[in-house]
């Protein structure tokens, strides 16, 4: 596999963080979110402008001595200066998966500790586990009335163990045997309707893959249904094993699929990023680093930061494509013919399974993802961690 020339890797913040004419800098400003069980509230942190200097990175030494936390008093309030007005309040830094006075040694250690605790979070109770099994159960149920002899699979992310609250689950009919996937569609939204457990019943029958989207009534749980496509669940296989090997990919996918959801653009119709080529684009990023044999590996702290400047600053898009294929590498984009001349900053990535299939090539908002305002968060925040005093 041909690797790209390091100077071609990497290019230059400007490019990536100054608007072009008539377009404003993609707004990073985030409605509450909302997750299943409780309501995640976000408070805006931004560059201070699209022309500012790389951020001054805090320090990332997460071999700090004693890892375990430290419970610091709240400090008591300065009073103003005579000169100086009030400052506004401090928001309340407290969430069900993170604590204000429970401070770390190190910046990079309190943030790794947050996305444990967020993914601990976002992980389904016994309850919404058995929900979701008795829908799909009651849909599998009602797809094997129709053809009893069909073979149906559960994939993608409820497959995989990478699904949100707020996941649909996907679900594909093989071995149906009817003529056109349309007519099973039309069949199966009948018999849902017939049975009464489906809601928002909406057949796509015109879409590059036809489908059939509803609600089952009881659970709340989405559902996509399509026929006679092979790939998901091989895909759901692949990305099993990847997440067995690499135990960093499932807390970094969920924390990165809820930062592309609350600003929609999760989903690849609407020029985002799907599941599967984010899953690409971090096992890339896991391989390349695999020669750093620290403890900043282990760090879900690092690695998240790792790839909000990587991905956010520093890769060329233009020139260069992600492959997680043969121990992690990178290619000139016009090497497999993956140059889109009318869009060439579009981000490239080979598809793990098929590797002449460009999987980032519908991701036509990729800029406005904002992994570098991600970044710039992220070292905003900093001065809500300052190291406990010795």
């Amino acid at each position: 596999m041909e690797e790209a020339p390091q100077s071609f890797l990497y290019e230059t913040l400007s490019p990536l963080s100054v608007p072009t004419a008539g377009q404003s800098s993609p707004s990073d400003d985030l409605e509450p979110y909302s997750v299943f069980r409780n309501e995640i509230s976000l408070t805006t942190l931004r560059c201070t402008s699209p022309e500012s200097a790389a951020p001054d990175f805090f320090s990332l030494d997460v071999n700090a001595d004693g890892s375990d936390p430290v419970l610091v008093s709240p400090a008591r309030p300065r009073e103003a200066e005579p000169t100086t007005p009030a400052r506004e309040a401090e928001p309340r830094l407290e969430s069900g998966w993170f604590r204000g006075n429970n401070k770390f040694k190190s910046p990079m250690l309190q943030l790794h500790k947050e996305i444990v605790d967020f993914c601990e979070f976002l992980s389904p109770t016994r309850e919404e586990q058995d929900a979701r099994n008795a829908a799909i159960e009651g849909v599998f149920n009602v797809i094997k009335y129709i053809w009893p002899y069909c073979k149906v699979e559960v994939f993608g992310s409820f497959r995989t163990g990478l699904y949100l609250p707020t996941s649909d689950v996907d679900v594909v009919i093989l071995g149906s045997g009817i003529p056109t996937p349309q007519q099973g569609l039309q069949a199966l939204s009948r018999a849902l309707s017939q049975r009464g457990i489906a809601k928002k019943i909406q057949v796509i029958a015109k879409a590059r893959v036809p489908i059939i989207k509803f609600v089952e009534k009881r659970s709340g749980v989405a559902f996509d249904i399509s026929f006679d496509v092979h790939n998901g669940p091989k895909a759901a296989e692949f990305i099993m094993d990847a997440v067995s090997r690499w135990p960093p990919l499932r807390p970094l996918c969920l924390i990165l699929k809820v930062f592309l959801q609350q600003r929609e653009l999760n989903e690849v119709y609407s020029g985002g990023l799907g599941s599967y080529a984010l899953l690409a684009m971090l096992m890339a990023m896991l391989q390349s680093l695999k020669d750093c044999q620290t403890s900043q590996e282990e760090n879900l702290g690092v690695l998240l930061v790792h790839f909000f400047d990587f991905y956010g600053r520093k890769l060329n898009t233009s020139d260069v494509g992600v492959s997680c294929n043969g121990g992690g590498t990178f290619f000139l984009k016009s090497s497999r013919g993956f140059t889109n001349k009318a869009r060439p900053f579009l981000i490239s990535i080979e598809d793990p399974q098929t590797p002449e299939n460009d999987i980032g090539k519908n991701s036509f908002n990729y800029f406005q993802i904002g992994f570098c305002n991600g970044l710039c968060n992220i070292d905003k925040c900093k001065d809500h961690f300052e190291p406990s005093p010795k």
